[in-house]
């Protein structure tokens, strides 16, 4: 088979043709509390190619965003309904499955004051003013709007079957180029199966669903469709081939885990009724908040009761409810009893009777108020979900109550949590067979898979770290790592539980290469005067003061301007993809450039271009330009809005006779140009070069490691697991200098340790002492000119003792491989700054104290020449 549309497009990525810049009428649209993540970025980069340099481009695309559950496929929607709008489109159909993620969409997309509206307060498209609107059909709409129809496909096809008037209809597709905008799209397949493998309600979709949307995307040459799910079924044949040349960007669940942007699932079997499992996941969920709450986060977890019918559902709500009333400090002691064994449950009650000093009786009646019937939910009932869509699309919200949730299977999709943390499954019936995963078992896996979108959280510790991102597999003992696992609570089952693990496996979400290991310091190292008496020494992290900024120039904005679209008096008929001819109006003369200085516009047309820009208002002003007087000071002076020209192409007359729109149109295009340098240019944070002492035992202590087995990555040196070529083994418990009783790391850092092996004679001729830590997640960098954070793999102490005091030399050393290099250049940058400008109190305690670091460290690469030699004036 030839190459799949994908395939082509990464080929492009290897030619460097899909490097784009996301244009500003996307960036500044979406909402504030979104950033555009790397591979949300990667897909618009795609589009972008896709639409404007793509030769087999159709000026019709069918295209498919095959992405990872809880992935953000709906800011992709807003992101591309901003760029077509752009592009001249002004209607868009957005349709699902289910009626109950209508009014969530809705929700989403057009109500300013929800928690997670897409688009900003204001949407400004080319300087003016767009509103995002509902409508029910698109004749007569608002041409400069973003008009939206809602639906789902059941009620679009009876809409185009059963006619009625003020409804959408066949003519609307016809007469208009239409957006369509399928989410869920998996379900727009029922054709394309073969009939022999058609469900009995596939076989009913049939006629209705794919069948209806391909006759509406038939009926405009210009009509687009843009599918978005997690699970089409590519191992069809059918539906393959049906997306051979579609698939725009395929972004598997592996990669959204592996990336760091899901929960760890946690597989929790007890041997124990539905009931002690309720109270188990109810502990846990508490347990959660606690933490949260002690490390000033807000998190109300959730939990979901999952049963296997309607009205076990509900037996098992009347036995939550009355087990909650009738809970006591003594049953909590006896479920606390029976977890020896259960290291996170025993946790949970240490945590809570032991640190917080709670006794089992105040346990009990916290408990029985944060699991009251009033924030108990069953979603059974279709009428009462999609009456509760928004509520429950809102669970994360403050005034939010909601703690448990009883369902069957009505939130199986659609259903948009990030603080789902237990599943409990309250039933004991599997249906795999020969090894097989049955489709009950695949439903579940995939629930697990939308309960797995992560929770959001600053991490106290780590100010640098993603709030999107797990930030604890380095260090699974932390206590927020509860915040970063989904418990998926079963009853012990050996060959369910190889069912749902084989599921799992098969949607990405288990990862079968990561294990658990335990990283001790050596009891020798712990009772070394190194790590009872001495100091690591690292720098902070500051806002930068912006010291030297008297001007635009130091943002790098010089000018002159080009402005694009005064008019000329030609006119184009184009589609919106551009071709087209070109024709002129009669005119006596040609176009010409002209430059124009800013400031002669006046202080009136500034000013208000200005005013309508929050960037340009004074407060925010000052943040970027601490020197800044004043407003006034920013129009007027040469070093600032004075001092710019711009060249404006048009007719002569028109030049001659400038409008005052024109001089505002122009205004804002240029201000949006600076406000746009700007923040490219500007430096948020900077390192300080004042490096401070902290003692080397509260930093470097015993870790808890998840690691995957990625070539070396998870391998232990001491248990002989690693196999580097060319790399002998060493018996590193018996080596003093290697601070931790084993290693776990890249080929490099394995390396890089022989090679500290090897140096040993040599090292001790010199030195009196010298020890090698592994730095995980124990002391963290910042490079002095943007602030980035930055953990070196290795501390390497150096002491010698002196007649006066003793000299401990302290460098930082990072392993690299080359195919990392050109992201991480910047590391080795600060790394070779840090001798000459990091200052710290060189003689502190009678201790003779020096900080630098190294160049990286590559055994095969050209540059470990340079490291070499940078080691050789240690031993020198």
């Amino acid at each position: 088979m030839s190459q799949t549309l994908n395939d082509k497009l990464n080929g492009a990525v290897e030619l460097g043709l899909l490097k784009k810049d996301i244009p500003d009428h996307i960036t500044g649209n979406i909402s504030g509390k979104i950033a555009l993540r790397p591979y949300q970025i990667t897909a618009l980069e795609r589009w972008l190619y896709y639409i404007e340099d793509f030769p087999q481009r159709p000026t019709n695309p069918h295209l498919l965003f095959h992405m990872a559950t809880g992935s953000g496929k709906t800011v992709l929607m807003a992101a591309l309904i901003l760029d077509l709008y752009r592009r001249g489109y002004r209607n868009f159909l957005f349709f699902v499955n289910s009626a109950q993620i209508i009014e969530k969409t809705k929700e989403n997309f057009l109500n300013r004051a929800s928690a997670k509206h897409l688009f900003g307060p204001t949407v400004r498209i080319d300087d003016k003013p767009v509103d995002v609107r509902a409508v029910d059909t698109f004749d007569a709409v608002n041409t400069d709007a973003i008009n939206v129809h809602f639906t789902t496909i059941q009620w679009l096809h009876r809409r185009m079957t059963e006619p009625k008037e003020n409804s959408v209809t066949i003519e609307d597709f016809r007469d208009y180029k239409v957006v369509m905008i399928s989410d869920e799209a998996h379900h727009l397949n029922a054709e394309t199966k073969t009939k022999d493998k058609l469900t009995k309600d596939e076989a009913k979709e049939r006629v209705s669903w794919e069948g209806t949307v391909t006759e509406i995307f038939r009926q405009h040459p210009e009509n687009m469709l843009l599918e978005f799910t997690a699970t089409v079924d590519l191992s069809n044949e059918a539906i393959r081939a049906k997306y051979h040349d579609k698939i725009l960007y395929d972004y598997s669940l592996r990669q959204f885990r592996e990336d760091g942007y899901s929960k760890d699932i946690e597989l929790r079997q007890a041997d124990l009724p539905p009931e002690a499992r309720m109270m188990q996941a109810m502990v846990l969920s508490q347990y959660r908040r606690k933490v949260a709450e002690a490390h000033g986060l807000h998190c109300k977890p959730v939990i979901l009761m999952k049963s296997k019918t309607i009205k076990e559902s509900a037996d098992n709500e009347a036995a939550f409810t009355a087990m909650v009333a009738e809970l006591t400090g003594e049953a909590l002691d006896a479920l606390r009893a029976a977890s020896e064994g259960d290291e996170t449950l025993s946790r949970a009650f240490a945590f809570i009777t032991d640190e917080r000093a709670m006794s089992g009786a105040d346990f009990a009646r916290e408990l029985q108020g944060d699991f009251a019937p009033e924030k108990v939910v069953n979603v059974n009932n279709p009428k009462d979900l999609e009456n509760r869509q928004i509520e429950l699309n809102a669970l994360e919200d403050r005034d939010n109550e909601i703690r448990v949730i009883f369902a069957v299977d009505k939130l199986n999709e659609g259903w948009d949590v990030l603080n789902l943390f237990d599943i409990v499954r309250l039933y004991d019936t599997r249906d795999g067979k020969a090894n097989k995963v049955g489709k009950t078992t695949m439903a579940e896996a995939q629930l697990i898979g939308r309960g797995a979108r992560y929770f959001p959280f600053m991490a106290p510790e780590q100010p640098d770290a993603a709030r999107e991102k797990r930030k604890y597999d380095s260090a699974v003992d932390t206590p927020l790592r509860i915040l970063e696992e989904l418990h998926y609570h079963c009853s012990h089952n050996p060959k369910y539980i190889q069912d749902i693990r084989n599921a799992l496996r098969e949607t990405g979400m288990l990862d079968e290469t990561a294990r658990t290991v335990r990283l001790r310091l050596k009891d020798s190292f712990k009772q070394t005067s190194l790590y009872v008496s001495e100091y690591v020494w690292t720098n902070d992290r500051v806002k930068n003061p912006r010291d030297g900024v008297a001007g635009l120039d130091a943002y790098k904005i010089e000018g002159p301007f080009t402005y694009p679209n005064l008019m000329t008096g030609r006119v184009t008929e184009a589609s919106a993809f551009g071709g087209g001819q070109l024709t002129l109006k009669p005119s006596s003369k040609a176009p010409v450039s002209r430059d124009f200085k800013l400031a002669d516009f006046g202080r009136a047309i500034l000013g208000f271009a200005m005013d309508a820009n929050d960037f340009f208002h004074f407060d925010n002003l000052r943040e970027y330009f601490p020197q800044l007087a004043s407003a006034s000071q920013f129009v007027t002076s040469d070093t600032y809005l004075g001092g710019l020209t711009v060249s404006v192409r048009g007719l002569p007359d028109d030049l001659d006779n400038l409008t005052a729109r024109q001089k505002l149109d122009i205004a804002q295009y240029v201000l949006h140009q600076i406000e746009g340098g700007v923040k490219r240019e500007s430096v948020e944070y900077i390192g300080t070069k004042d490096f401070k002492p902290y003692p080397i035992k509260d930093r470097f202590t015993d870790k808890v490691l998840k690691l995957r087995i990625e070539g070396e990555t998870g391998l232990s040196w001491v248990k002989g697991e690693s196999d580097v070529p060319g790399l002998d083994q060493i018996d590193l418990a018996g080596k003093v200098w290697h601070a931790y009783d084993d290693s776990y790391g890249t080929d490099q850092e394995k390396h890089f340790i022989k090679y500290m092996h090897d140096q040993e004679a040599r090292l001790r001729g010199i030195y009196d002492d010298f020890y090698l830590l592994r730095n995980e997640k124990a002391v963290k960098l910042y490079d002095f000119d943007t602030g980035r954070a930055f953990e070196p793999d290795f501390v390497l102490f150096l002491k010698k003792k002196g007649d006066n005091a003793s000299t401990i030399l302290q460098l930082f050393i990072e392993p690299k491989g080359d195919h990392l290099r050109p992201q991480d250049d910047w590391k080795q940058v600060f790394l070779e700054q840090v001798k000459v400008k990091a200052r710290l109190e060189t003689v502190f305690q009678g201790r003779d104290y020096s900080v630098l670091g190294l160049p990286f460290f590559n055994e095969t690469g050209q540059s470990n020449a340079d490291f070499r030699a940078a080691f050789e004036d240690l031993l020198a």
